[in-house]
C-alpha cells in the first residue's frame, strides 16, 4: 500500500470527483483513476460508488479513508520531525486575509506567541474570490473572509465562524455628512457616488444588497481590487464607501477619514476557511490557536 495511492483517495473523497482530484493533484484523471484502483484491488473492497455526475463513499470506504486521513496526519508529522532534526527547517504557515481586515486581525494573532519560532509563517492579502482559490488549490493553510453562501465557495472548503463586525461608511473630514453623528440612514446615501470592490463576491455584494433590501440600487462610481485602494479613491474626494468596521482605524486615528455606522446596521460575519486536506499535527494545532485567538479577541458570533 503506497502512500501515493492513499492520498489520492483522500483528494478524491474530499473533492467527490476523479476529475476535480486530478485537477486538484495536478496529475491526468486517469494516474487518479488507476491509483485508486491498485489501492482498491490491494485492499479487498471498493471506496466509492458512482452517482450522478460525481462520486461518493461506500460505508466500508468511509470508514477506511478516516483512519487513512489520521495515518496520513501522522506521517506529515514525521516528515515534520525529520526536518527539525536535520536541521532543514520548520514548517511554513500561510494565512491569507480578505482585504481590509488586515489592518484590525493580524495584530491579533502575531503579539498573541500563538506561532512558534520553528514555523515561517507566510502572509496574503486578496479579495475573498482570489484566497478561496488559493485555498482550493492548497497554497494557503488558512484563509479569512467574509462568510459567503455555500454555493459561491470551491467544493472542499470549509468554513468556521469567528465572529461577527459591522459595515460602516467611510468618507473624508470635509464630506457634507461626515457632521458628527452616530449613524447615517441608508436613504441618504442612495445619490453618493459609492466605491466598490469585488461587486459578486465581497463587500460590493454587500454594498448591493444594502441598497437592494430597501428597494433602492446604489451608485457606483468606481470599482477596485481591494479595501487599501478603496481607501485612496476616498480620500480623494471621488466617493464614499462601506467596509467592515476596523478596517481604517489608521486613516481615522491620522484624522484622514471619518467612519459612521450605517442605520439600519449591517452585520456580516468573518469567518477561517480551511480546506480538508491533511497536514501535520503541529500546524494543524498551530492553526487552532490562530482560530481560537481571533474568536476571542473579537468575541463570539452573535446567534441572532
Amino acid at each position: 500500500m503506497e502512500f501515493r495511492q492513499i492520498r489520492y483517495a483522500l483528494s478524491v473523497a474530499r473533492e467527490r470527483s476523479f476529475t476535480k482530484a486530478a485537477l486538484r493533484l495536478n496529475v491526468s484523471q486517469s494516474s487518479v483513476s488507476e491509483q485508486v484502483r491498485q489501492l482498491e484491488e490491494r485492499i479487498g473492497f471498493s471506496l466509492f460508488r458512482r452517482v450522478g455526475r460525481g462520486v461518493e463513499l461506500t460505508e466500508r470506504g468511509r470508514t477506511f479513508l478516516h483512519e487513512a486521513e489520521r495515518v496520513a496526519n501522522d506521517l506529515m508529522s514525521l516528515d515534520d520531525v525529520a526536518r527539525r532534526l536535520s536541521g532543514v527547517g520548520g514548517e511554513t504557515i500561510s494565512v491569507g486575509i480578505a482585504s481590509g481586515l488586515a489592518t484590525s486581525l493580524l495584530p491579533c494573532f502575531l503579539h498573541s506567541e500563538v506561532i512558534p519560532d520553528s514555523f515561517h509563517l507566510e502572509i496574503k492579502t486578496a479579495p475573498p474570490r482570489l484566497l478561496f482559490e488559493e485555498l482550493y488549490f492548497d497554497r494557503l493553510d488558512l484563509g479569512i473572509a467574509v462568510e459567503v453562501g455555500a454555493d459561491r465557495i470551491p467544493a472542499g472548503l470549509l468554513p468556521e465562524r469567528l465572529f461577527e463586525t459591522q459595515m460602516v461608511i467611510i468618507m473624508p473630514p470635509s464630506h457634507r455628512l461626515a457632521d458628527g453623528r452616530s449613524s447615517i440612514d441608508l436613504a441618504l446615501l442612495a445619490n453618493e457616488p459609492f466605491v466598490v470592490n469585488e461587486p459578486s463576491l465581497g463587500y460590493g455584494q454587500i454594498v448591493s444588497q444594502m441598497f437592494e433590501d430597501f428597494g433602492m440600487r446604489p451608485r457606483i462610481r468606481a470599482t477596485v481590487d481591494n479595501v487599501e485602494t478603496i481607501k485612496v479613491v476616498v480620500l480623494t474626494g471621488a466617493g464614499i464607501a462601506a467596509i467592515p468596521a476596523g478596517s481604517a482605524e489608521n486613516e481615522v486615528r491620522l484624522g484622514q477619514l471619518v467612519t459612521i455606522p450605517v442605520a439600519p446596521s449591517r452585520d456580516l460575519t468573518i469567518s477561517a476557511y480551511r480546506s480538508k486536506r491533511a497536514m501535520s499535527r503541529r500546524k494543524e494545532a498551530v492553526l487552532q490557536d490562530i482560530i481560537r485567538v481571533l474568536r476571542q479577541s473579537r468575541g463570539p458570533v452573535s446567534s441572532t
